[in-house]
């Protein structure tokens, strides 16, 4: 590339202060959208437009002034723009949530803050199926930090597209500009496209995937390129600006930005911080340029990105300390103004000093030494609180004991009082991984995969009798009680499951995966095949609204009947409507909202009763007593925390019911005479 361009490109860098402005104003909707509505704005959107932009600006310049772009150099400049902020934010999630955070919180926040920490929460959220916009589910306190993650990775691709296209400019002897425009809009058309897809397909792990995100940054690449050769009209400038403007402010409102985002909707975010950037590069006297960038909106947003980074931890910290989800208008004001003052504390206390750290030698010593100090307190901090729960593991997952009757507590009528100091199994932290073992080898199989993974417990050698445990995420936890007997009474259980798929036959229904139909086909030939002496499988699908036992079901009954198999089948557990793990604290044992009416999610008879013409080798048994003694269905049991999560059996529950399980399966193994 010629020096004449590189001096262009040097020349065209300036200052825009518009964006400051709309910096801020992206930033407040995200705030005021996550405090108020619980929803989501499309501000992030236009952070990803204006950094695509700003990042274009700044590695052209670079690429100007050096003919080339050093990589320590470039990362060390944003680490010292973006570390100290976002790392002072971690440090104090990490000990304020220790303090302050629900036990059963805590797995999940050390997972993301470690997940922040190396800039890849996205993926975090995405892997973990969170839905951003599920109520129900208790978000961390840096859950936020998934577009922060997206950001950091935008920045390591975009180092390696200026790259790549100086290196073809001056291999071609080509216009750089060109170069660039050309795999920039490449790339826009091919992460737009896959956006669609995905967002159509699975669109929450969509709202996480990086690469249905690139063409936001790509198109704000691609404007900065063009921008100079933008030439509005005074009144159409002043028009597009507002306009622009009012589609932002508004977008939030009119769309569906967390459950149709990112896809071609977010065009509308995007296209909308596109008019503003193009409106101040024509000014006019009542553009949009000017409000956004005077003196005060200037002033504020070099605050933005604090605003961005401390609002939602105060939230999240807000929700768990008054346990409500419904934030009054001056609470709501009160967070977004600590949230200002703390991002004017660290931006002039910590990140300015870091920023303008100078170096008289090549070897940036002390601006490293800095970010350490910023940054390795943090990683320490959240392993020390890490190694913490993990101490408590193996007594947590410990099966029955006096200490702990779980479901024995019922059997017994035995009344036992609770207090803030009570002791629970599992603990309250372990409470996520407190779950059958057949999840952490592997063996519950996923979607997507084509073999039909088979476990086997219990009794292997010389077993006497043998059962196939079959369905979805619902039959599962039962495992947990069989293994408590299984090698005692000489029996093998074989496990077959599937998440989000029923043993029905047909594989089809509300909530089942695409998958499932496959696999109900597979689970079947492989049950007819193993010939076992029982069959263990869910009966109904356990929440008030389901519909009554499915035909298909009862079909497929009828069809294992002709096999000569038996049925044991278990009346599902109740399904509560909420996150019934917030509950599994012995403070709120008496809480109206953490117990639910057993008439209304167990009612007696149960849906098998009910169908017509039942197949002869069913017999179902009913255990809601054990989950609902009293006529309601709290989350604490005989010391034992019930569910892991919304409505799915914990294993230290479901060991507990291996005494009563066991006298029933053992009667029905002894009737078969097999």
């Amino acid at each position: 590339m010629s020096k004449s361009n590189m001096k262009m490109y040097r020349e065209k860098k300036q200052f825009r202060p518009e964006i400051e402005g709309l910096r801020i104003v992206a930033a407040l909707l995200v705030a005021i959208y996550h405090i108020w509505m619980q929803r989501v704005s499309g501000g992030v959107d236009v952070f990803f437009v204006v950094s695509g932009f700003l990042i274009t600006a700044s590695l052209l310049s670079k690429a100007g002034r050096d003919g080339t772009v050093n990589f320590f150099e470039f990362i060390l400049g944003l680490a010292k723009r973006l570390l100290p902020a976002a790392f002072t934010v971690l440090l104090t999630v990490v000990i304020a949530g220790y303090f302050l955070l629900p036990e059963v919180q805590w797995n999940q926040t050390i997972r993301e803050v470690f997940a922040s920490i190396f800039y890849f929460e996205n993926w975090q959220l995405a892997l973990s199926n969170t839905d951003y916009l599920d109520q129900s589910n208790e978000k961390s306190p840096v859950q936020h930090f998934w577009a922060m993650s997206i950001q950091g990775q935008f920045y390591i691709i975009w180092f390696f597209i200026i790259i790549s296209a100086l290196w073809i400019s001056q291999k071609f002897t080509r216009d750089i500009r060109k170069t660039l425009f050309i795999i920039l809009a490449v790339l826009t058309a091919a992460s737009l496209s896959y956006s669609i897809y995905i967002t159509g397909s699975n669109q929450p792990w969509a709202y996480f995937d990086t690469g249905a995100r690139v063409w936001e940054f790509a198109l704000g690449g691609i404007l900065f390129l063009v921008i100079t050769r933008i030439r509005l009209s005074p009144g159409i400038s002043s028009v597009a600006g507002w306009v622009g403007f009012i589609a932002l402010v508004s977008c939030g409102i009119l769309l569906d930005v967390g459950g149709q985002f990112p896809g071609f909707i977010a065009l509308w975010p995007v296209l909308a911080a596109v008019l503003v950037l193009a409106a101040g590069e024509n000014p006019t006297r009542f553009g949009v340029e000017k409000f956004l960038g005077s003196r005060p909106m200037l002033k504020l947003g070099g605050y933005s990105y604090g605003l961005y980074l401390w609002h939602w931890p105060i939230l999240a910290f807000y929700y768990a300390l008054m346990e409500t989800r419904n934030v009054p208008v001056l609470h709501g004001i009160l967070i977004i103004l600590v949230s200002f003052m703390l991002s004017w504390a660290v931006t002039n206390v910590i990140e300015k000093p870091i920023r303008s750290i100078k170096e008289k030698n090549r070897y940036p010593s002390k601006a490293i030494a800095a970010l350490v100090i910023v940054t390795a307190p943090v990683f320490i901090a959240n392993t020390v609180w890490s190694s913490s729960i993990k101490d408590d593991v193996d007594e947590s997952t410990a099966g029955w004991s006096e200490e702990f009757p779980g479901a024995m507590a019922v059997v017994n009528g035995m009344d036992i009082p609770y207090d803030a100091n009570t002791e629970l199994l599992p603990s309250p932290a372990n409470l996520d991984i407190n779950m059958a073992i057949t999840y952490e080898v592997g063996c519950h199989h996923e979607d997507g995969s084509e073999d039909l993974p088979v476990c086997e417990y219990g009794e292997l050698e010389n077993p006497e009798y043998e059962v196939v445990l079959v369905g979805g995420s619902h039959v599962v936890p039962w495992l947990s009680t069989l293994q408590t007997f299984a090698e005692e009474e000489n029996i093998k259980i074989y496990n077959i499951t599937k998440i989000s798929c029923r043993f029905n036959g047909e594989g089809i229904g509300e909530e089942m995966s695409e998958y499932c139909p496959e696999w109900n086909k597979m689970a079947k030939e492989k049950v007819i095949e193993l010939q076992p002496d029982l069959v263990i499988v869910n009966t109904d699908l356990g929440t008030p609204a389901s519909p009554e036992v499915e035909p298909e079901r009862v079909e497929l009954y009828r069809e294992l009947e002709t096999h000569d198999l038996e049925i044991f089948g278990i009346r599902n557990n109740p399904r509560p409507l909420f996150d019934m793990s917030m509950c599994a604290n012995p403070r709120n044992i008496d809480r109206e909202e953490c117990s639910v009416d057993a008439q209304e999610y167990v009612p007696q008879p149960s849906k098998w009763e009910g169908v017509e013409n039942k197949p002869s080798n069913v017999t179902e048994y009913d255990y809601s007593e054990y989950f609902c003694p009293d006529g309601s269905c709290p989350a604490i049991i005989g010391k034992r925390i019930v569910y892991f999560d919304g409505f799915h059996m914990s294993r230290s529950y479901a060991e507990s019911l291996g005494p009563i399980v066991r006298e029933d399966l053992m009667d029905e193994l002894k009737d078969t005479g097999r």
